[in-house]
């Protein structure tokens, strides 16, 4: 816990105080558009296409067995957008910015793999499909078991603020093993997060639409009070980026605060969203069940 914990007082020979006036003129600017690079990695691309790949042959196989693909256009196209908003965020230009120069990029990453590219995905998928990669016993155990709301809501906690003691989260940029461990993690908890409020499975249903607006608003609260507490942080946290070509200007407690303000605000929305998507989806599919002919026509008849 201690290793966890302590403070980084004088990392990298001492050029980052804990506390106190920064000076960070000997940081040189990184040159206009050094950043836009465009390296894709094999695990990324194979991973990406396992997924495209994969769903379509599910679909394949579902028409050839019963006639239909059994998944509307507005579904497949939400499942491929989450697997290229997985695809993009993991390389490319914004994986040079966040896993070399800001903070702020790499919470943009991190929002994008967490907060779109699993509902996307989980919404992509019929509930005959989930019903079959939960077919099997053990898999419908341990889904069920990881789908409970407050297993779900801890999971995904604790691996967040796991991720971002600044200790492990330097260690995962220093350390390109860890870091891919870090992104793993996310993306496998942000399913398990996700999946009570969107799952179309039969064997593990999604909550009903109260409880899923009421589970959805709890997750919003870790991350907005984690958000905070780096805004509001009057020292860096994270010494990785304070020795690092500085982009758009930005000096690493500016880069800092700026990525706490985009976890705090944008990664809220993205749940307020979610809980206006399901309460107007709600209220769409229940305002026909009362009509006027089912209304008293009279106060006699009312009374």
């Amino acid at each position: 816990m201690w290793w966890l914990l302590a403070s980084k007082a004088f990392a990298h020979n001492g050029a980052v105080p804990e506390r106190g006036t920064y000076d960070w003129s000997n940081l040189p600017e990184l040159e206009p558009g050094g950043w836009i690079v465009w390296e894709f990695f094999p695990s990324i691309v194979i991973g990406s296409l396992v997924m495209w790949l994969g769903y379509e042959w599910l679909l394949r196989r579902h028409k050839a067995e019963h006639g239909t693909l059994g998944v509307s256009r507005r579904q497949r196209w939400s499942f491929h957008v989450g697997v290229f908003v997985m695809f993009i965020s993991l390389q490319g230009p914004l994986h040079e910015l966040s896993d070399i120069y800001l903070f702020s990029g790499h919470m943009v990453q991190h929002l994008t793999i967490t907060l779109l590219f699993p509902p996307l995905c989980i919404i992509g998928m019929p509930g005959w499909m989930w019903d079959k990669l939960l077919r099997f016993d053990w898999a419908a155990a341990i889904g069920r078991l990881l789908a409970k709301p407050l297993v779900a809501f801890l999971v995904s906690t604790a691996t967040l603020y796991l991720w971002h003691v600044p200790t492990m989260y330097d260690w995962a940029l220093e350390e390109h093993p860890v870091h891919v461990v870090e992104h793993l993690t996310f993306m496998i908890t942000a399913w398990v997060m996700w999946f009570p409020a969107f799952s179309r499975s039969e064997i593990i249903p999604a909550l009903t639409p109260g409880k899923r607006m009421l589970y959805l608003f709890a997750c919003t609260l870790p991350m907005k009070v984690l958000g905070a507490l780096i805004t509001v942080s009057d020292y860096v946290l994270y010494t990785f980026y304070t020795t690092q070509p500085r982009v758009f200007g930005m000096d690493p407690l500016v880069d800092q605060r700026t990525g706490g303000l985009i976890m705090w605000v944008p990664g809220g929305l993205v749940f307020w969203v979610s809980i206006g998507f399901i309460f107007f989806t709600y209220y769409r599919e229940n305002a026909g069940r009362t009509t006027p002919a089912q209304l008293p026509e009279t106060a006699s008849e009312a009374s």
